[in-house]
């Protein structure tokens, strides 16, 4: 049935990128149900296929050997939905889960305590322990399982990540607990979603990511991209830049199936005194896609460098 799906699409009349897409969840879909009949790796990265593109391909095929191209709307519209949904952020090879990675790192990290006096080896290590409980708490309050979400949306987009062993982190519960931007996110920006985060790079030269999907009217979606224009102009400021207008921040063009996308960045200065090989200038990158239609967002905020 595979050969057929493949042979089907071909037939298709849709543009090469497409295609691409298109047999690529195929294979992907195909060569995961071979690795689940024999070896499960640990933290394998499979792409699932929802059972509607399923549906999609299956009627494509069967209609294309009736000799009818692509004469049922609903099917190329399933299909097309389908890979719509699954094909604006993914998380790239040799990424790790950032929770995941801060437990493992937890692990193995040494304190150096051994030339100290006993009252200050004693201080440090309830320092540390103090700390690493308010994170597990903060862990267990903010992360969900992927069917938390009754939204058939963001169900399925959160099953999706959490298929590749990514914690599931909820928007309204990580906002219950206090950073160092939460005076600058003045606006309304989201109804429910959730965000997962991912780390890629060496601990000494990382890029954090995270990608964030949730429901937002227009005038939400705006707000999210106001919020984040005074993040980064709190940056700018920070390191003597002048602030930038939303107009200059924000750059917007269309997918090929009509939904906004939006891309903005910052860099800033390189550091006047780099100690490690590490150090380099700070960094903030956002790719944003909006569905108008299911008021759906999906963005990627990616920041590194600094020094230290």
């Amino acid at each position: 049935m595979q050969d057929e799906y493949i042979k089907a699409i071909e037939k298709i009349e849709m543009n090469k990128d497409r295609k691409i897409e298109m047999r690529k969840i195929l294979e992907n879909e195909m060569a995961s149900q071979e690795a689940s009949v024999t070896t499960l790796p640990v933290r394998a990265k499979t792409t699932r296929i929802s059972t509607a593109a399923k549906v999609g391909i299956a009627a494509a095929a069967v209609t294309l050997s009736m000799g009818t191209l692509m004469a049922i709307p609903s099917t190329r519209n399933a299909i097309s939905a389908s890979v719509r949904a699954f094909f604006h952020m993914e998380i790239p090879e040799g990424a790790e889960d950032a929770q995941t990675k801060e437990l493992e790192d937890r692990e193995n990290r040494v304190i150096p305590t051994d030339d100290v006096e006993e009252s200050v080896r004693e201080e440090i290590e309830s320092a540390v322990a103090s700390q690493d409980a308010a994170e597990d708490k903060y862990f267990k309050d903010v992360t969900v399982n992927a069917d938390y979400y009754s939204d058939t949306d963001l169900n399925q987009y959160a099953n999706y990540y959490a298929q590749q062993n990514y914690n599931i982190m909820d928007i309204k519960k990580d906002a219950a607990y206090f950073d160092g931007y939460n005076d600058l996110r003045t606006n309304d920006w989201y109804s429910e979603g959730f965000f997962v985060s991912y780390q890629t790079g060496t601990n000494a030269q990382p890029t954090f990511s995270t990608i964030l999907v949730f429901k937002a009217t227009p005038e939400q979606l705006e707000g999210f991209m106001k919020n984040n224009l005074a993040i980064v102009n709190y940056e700018r400021e920070q390191h003597r830049q002048n602030k930038v207008s939303y107009e200059d921040f924000w750059t917007k063009s269309t997918d090929s199936e009509g939904n906004a996308v939006y891309q903005a960045s910052w860099t800033g200065p390189e550091p006047e005194m780099k100690l490690e090989p590490s150090d380099c200038a700070r960094f903030m990158n956002f790719t944003l896609t909006y569905d108008a239609a299911k008021q759906i967002v999906v963005c990627t905020i990616n920041e590194g460098g600094g020094i230290g």
